[in-house]
């Protein structure tokens, strides 16, 4: 069974992060390493200012353990991180692993500002962290302040791309997510110099976790050998159908993330194929 390391936030209640990751990838046979970055009580978006727990002095020990009872990983997916430190240690961590295929969610922000909290000497940490991926996926306003240039909602895919190339290393792939095109919203990349593009009907509403949910997605297909061509459209076309699912529902509390039922009966269906 494959082993893949996935770092990023833990919420209590929320069902983003970590908490969407873990069945997306138990779900595609992979065994979880899960690896908090922080905990908190909810996620930061319409709870109130959640309670949050600092892990930085736990993950330092964390590592230290893996390194000597030589526990090693097949695949890394990184996500939010959430301090210059922790970024960094988990640099320094994987530039010492031998994983096959590390893939990197450089949250920053959203809309075209960066998240509460973070600032320049942030970017350049996570601009550090990027070095050692195989495939980042970064939104529209995490590609903006990782390249440096301007943030527009509808950016010039031709300019944005081959700057966000240049920071990843020869053979790397940067993929653009929550890209629009007309009432489509999807992802963007480079193939042979030229911009490809995937994408799904954009159904109405705002809902967490969505990215957190691509992203394990994309790294649980392409580790098991899918190519970029077949990864990126298959893992669009799930999530459209967890969000067309979570609308179904009729939930009365839409802070919670996207259902996930459909997505993962989808999984297991490719599974036993």
């Amino acid at each position: 069974m494959t082993k893949m390391l996935v770092a990023e936030d833990l919420s209590a209640v929320g069902g983003i992060s970590l908490s969407a990751a873990l069945p997306v990838l138990t779900a595609m046979r992979y065994q979880v390493a899960a690896l908090p970055t922080s905990l908190l009580s909810t996620h930061t978006s319409g709870y109130g200012r959640p309670a949050i727990q600092d892990l930085s002095t736990w993950l330092p020990a964390v590592f230290d353990h893996w390194m000597a009872a030589k526990l090693d990983f097949d695949q890394a997916l990184i996500g939010y991180v959430g301090s210059v430190e922790l970024v960094d240690l988990l640099h320094k961590y994987l530039m010492a692993q031998q994983v096959a295929l590390t893939v990197v969610d450089p949250v920053l922000g959203d809309l075209g500002e960066l998240y509460s909290g973070f600032d320049g000497d942030y970017v350049m940490a996570m601009r550090r962290l990027i070095q050692t991926a195989d495939v980042i996926l970064p939104n529209v306003t995490e590609a903006s302040l990782l390249t440096g240039l301007p943030y527009a909602a509808d950016p010039d895919l031709a300019v944005l791309l081959p700057a966000l190339q240049k920071l990843v290393k020869p053979g790397a792939h940067a993929i653009i997510t929550d890209v629009t095109r007309d009432d489509l919203i999807g992802c963007a990349w480079l193939a042979d110099g030229q911009v490809q593009y995937s994408g799904q009907p954009r159904l109405p509403g705002h809902y967490n976790g969505t990215g957190d949910t691509l992203a394990a997605v994309i790294a649980g297909l392409l580790g098991q050998g899918y190519s970029l061509a077949q990864a990126v459209p298959l893992a669009n076309q799930w999530l459209n159908a967890a969000v067309a699912e979570t609308l179904a529902e009729n939930r009365d509390d839409e802070r919670q993330g996207v259902a996930l039922g459909n997505l993962l009966r989808a999984i297991l269906a490719l599974q036993a194929s």
